[in-house]
């Protein structure tokens, strides 16, 4: 399953198409495109105040909507298997929805908490590969807060939507989650991996260089949906911060603490389950730096090597990643055709990320999705290998 730019287009006329035939609206839709993100490295340091690179890609949520005269919110989306196709909900309502919807239901009600929003709309939303670990959840709230507002005239810069994001996943989704998501989204540009600073919500690029039809980004989705609240993501996260404040008491994470405590023996003389969460997050921020420099000179083995340390640091030091996630990972280092690989959702479940040569990309698809359903035969037509393609960041179109 690989969206090119004219499966967009088909995908925003499905979805305006969806729109009209539920609220019988005659007018012209307004559409919000908002992509993915996958993180080639920078793996779990986003909210211990590291910086992370990113690339949105083209897979997406697409929401066509109407602007409403009043207050009420109405939706309905393609999620199959959905126990409901249609909410109906008003501005300044509680947020009780278990489903689909509570994510629109947060983003109206954290917006309402900072704006006087008076309008809401009716629309249709649609995403190509929700819980792929490619920030589905940010995509969809992004395009939410878009919406709501372009019906109140109200413009939002991506700092905004940053923060606004930020508090829909802490406050309601119960998720102790950084702003990488949400900021790879937000200031995603064509050509270019994104170095993204969270301390300050800002983006430096590094631009795609001279060589770079040699390589493509080749994506595994495991079929295993990524679900980070129930996967002990929060409790690596409050691990981290405990490991920042026993080696440097001012600290609340692992960014804060001083240069001067970040020392082999400093960090070795943790309890022994926090060493590796230190270890995990000061290397990758390392590799952040070093990454940039390979991408720049177009150092595909050596971008690809930083790769694999990030993968196996993640599973060794920090702890993470599902047997499935393992797995996929393992056939991708089998494979002579790849650079390097990592996981991309945080190693619970989703998608693995891999970069390949050009010209075997497509044999680097079939290799390692075979290679992966051998062992697990009953995600056969569910799980999915794709190239990625580069993407900008969320935006709203022309209306239509």
């Amino acid at each position: 399953m690989n969206l090119t730019s004219t499966t967009l287009a088909s995908l925003v006329d499905q979805t305006v198409s969806r729109a009209q035939a539920n609220f019988s609206n005659p007018g012209q839709a307004q559409v919000v495109v908002s992509p993915y993100r996958f993180n080639p490295l920078g793996a779990h340091i986003d909210h211990q105040g590291g910086e992370v690179m990113a690339r949105t890609i083209d897979q997406y949520t697409v929401l066509a909507f109407y602007p409403s005269d009043d207050q009420t919110v109405r939706l309905c989306h393609g999620i199959p298997d959905a126990k409901s196709l249609v909410c109906e909900f008003k501005i300044g309502e509680t947020v009780h929805e278990e489903n689909w919807a509570r994510y629109a239901q947060a983003s109206v009600a954290t917006l309402v908490r900072h704006i006087d929003i008076k309008r809401g709309f009716s629309g249709a939303v649609q995403g190509t590969l929700v819980g792929a670990g490619l920030s589905s959840s940010a995509s969809v709230i992004l395009a939410y807060l878009t919406a709501l507002a372009a019906c109140n005239d109200i413009s939002l810069a991506p700092t905004e939507l940053v923060e606004l994001c930020r508090q829909v996943e802490n406050e309601y989704m119960g998720l102790n989650n950084g702003i990488q998501d949400q900021m790879s989204v937000a200031f995603g540009q064509r050509n270019a991996l994104s170095l993204l600073d969270v301390n300050t919500s800002s983006a430096r690029y590094v631009e795609d260089p001279d060589n770079i039809e040699e390589v493509s980004w080749v994506l595994c989705y495991s079929g295993f949906s990524r679900e980070l609240v129930s996967s002990g993501f929060n409790d690596r996260v409050r691990e981290c911060k405990e490991a920042a404040v026993l080696l440097d008491a001012r600290a609340t994470r692992l960014g804060d603490v001083a240069e001067s405590a970040r020392s082999p023996s400093s960090i070795n003389a943790l309890p022994a389950h926090l060493v590796g969460r230190a270890m995990h997050c000061y290397s990758e921020m390392l590799r952040v730096q070093k990454g940039a420099d390979a991408w720049r000179q177009g150092h595909w083995q050596g971008f690809g090597k930083l790769m694999n340390q990030s993968c196996k640091s993640s599973i060794e030091d920090y702890e993470c990643g599902s047997e499935p996630m393992v797995v996929l990972q393992n056939a991708a280092l089998a494979h002579e055709h790849v650079y390097g690989s990592r996981f991309s959702g945080g190693g619970y479940g989703g998608c693995l990320l891999m970069l390949a040569p050009a010209n075997y990309a497509e044999q680097v698809c079939c290799d390692v999705l075979e290679s992966f359903l051998d062992v697990y035969p009953d995600k056969r037509g569910i799980a999915k290998t794709f190239i990625a393609q580069n993407e900008s960041h969320v935006r709203l179109l022309e209306p239509r």
